[in-house]
């Protein structure tokens, strides 16, 4: 699927402040981690993809990768 993760909340139509709140983050640290995907843990990756309901590798890999979280 290959989708960033502004693009896999807005499919699950939740908000910046759905998503730090659930992560227990501010919004604008939730903001700096959709604007850069690197700086989410893997503890906090596995979070977004179980609230969200998708795979993680969908969120947080390329599509071309052959790596698997």
């Amino acid at each position: 699927m290959g989708l960033t993760l502004k693009q896999a909340r807005l499919v699950r139509e939740k908000t910046q402040r759905d998503m730090a709140e659930m992560l227990g983050v501010y919004v604008d640290t939730y903001r700096k981690l959709e604007n850069d995907p690197g700086l989410v843990t893997i503890n906090q990756a596995k979070k977004i993809a179980d609230y969200l309901k998708m795979n993680i590798d969908d969120i947080f890999l390329p599509e071309n990768s052959t790596l698997s979280l």
